[in-house]
């Protein structure tokens, strides 16, 4: 067994319990066993980049970690601050994707497409942005603004798919969408129709896509590694 799979093993483990545990109102033991994912994301990729992790990807493994516990906890600041870490993950995964973009070239024949991904982003965005919510403790600008983050991310990660069909891109669009789909069922739960329903597809969508930032991460690695390698043999 390599030396990186016990912990994703231990880390499906962990969202497998966090469903569990949710489905059977133990709220207690979701946040024991919410805690541990990113711990154990952290450690998997760290193994599997032999050991080394850049200045920005640790802050996001960090802040991942800060949001998920406060999101759990029942603090007067706890909102504040999960909605606050999100949003600096959400940064600096723009980022990274921002600079994908840039070793990207695009010509007329994208307008189309780039159009149909910014109708769609902004679809979603207005669409739940525009809902009467109520019961929302902190300024409201501050949602936006988390809002327009996430929605630029997933405009730039759609693109950077469109434009480059590769494994690594496909996994920043797949937890890109997947985070908006947990966000709006979190906004919707909590401050419109509180449902079970909601608060669960949130939780199940959310765990599960810290998966796909992390292969993201990972293949991404590898392939501007073989970028760099078919530059030198040239």
């Amino acid at each position: 067994m390599r030396a990186n799979k016990p912990s994703l093993y231990l880390y499906f483990a962990a969202c497998s319990l966090v469903v569990i545990f949710k489905l059977l109102g133990m709220n207690s033991s979701v946040l024991y066993a919410k805690s541990a994912i990113i711990p154990l994301l952290f450690v998997y990729y760290f193994i599997t980049n032999n050991y080394k992790i850049s200045f920005v990807k640790a802050l996001i493994f960090l802040f991942c970690f800060i949001g998920d516990i406060f999101n759990l906890l029942q603090f007067e600041t706890s909102p504040l601050i999960a909605l606050m870490s999100f949003l600096l993950v959400n940064l600096l995964l723009l980022k990274l994707a921002l600079g994908d973009l840039n070793s990207l070239k695009f010509n007329k024949q994208d307008r189309i497409p780039i159009v149909l991904t910014l109708l769609f982003v902004l679809s979603i965005c207005i669409s739940v942005l525009n809902l009467q919510f109520e019961n929302i403790v902190f300024d409201f600008s501050l949602y936006i603004l988390y809002g327009v983050a996430s929605a630029i991310l997933n405009f730039v990660a759609i693109n950077n798919y469109l434009k480059k069909a590769n494994f690594a891109f496909l996994n920043l669009m797949v937890y890109g969408v997947s985070s908006m789909i947990s966000d709006v069922f979190f906004m919707i739960n909590k401050f419109y129709l509180p449902l079970f329903a909601f608060e669960f597809i949130q939780v199940f969508v959310q765990v599960f896509s810290y998966f796909f930032m992390v292969t993201y991460f990972i293949s991404n690695d590898e392939y501007k590694l073989k970028i760099k390698e078919n530059e030198i043999s040239q």
